[in-house]
């Protein structure tokens, strides 16, 4: 990791990808992991991480509902035939 610490959300968190929210999360933890994090931006990076964890799991769950729905369907196609 190199650079300086995320002290402010961006503005383009609804662009990210739900891999590069992971890899955005998983930075964010190990900075806090290993006390890397100034104490300036503690806030603002547990805001952020947990603003993530939030928008991982939502995603997560609206991936499940549509394969549920999707082995649904298949399983009524098959089950009319």
């Amino acid at each position: 990791m190199t650079g300086d610490p995320i002290c402010s959300d961006s503005g383009n968190g609804d662009k990210l990808t739900y891999e590069q929210k992971v890899t955005q999360l998983d930075e964010i933890l190990t900075r806090l992991d290993n006390s890397e994090t100034p104490i300036d931006c503690l806030a603002e990076n547990v805001k952020l991480g947990a603003r993530l964890i939030k928008e991982l799991n939502t995603k997560l769950k609206k991936v499940e509902t549509e394969v549920r729905d999707a082995f649904k369907e298949l399983e009524d196609d098959i089950t009319e035939v």
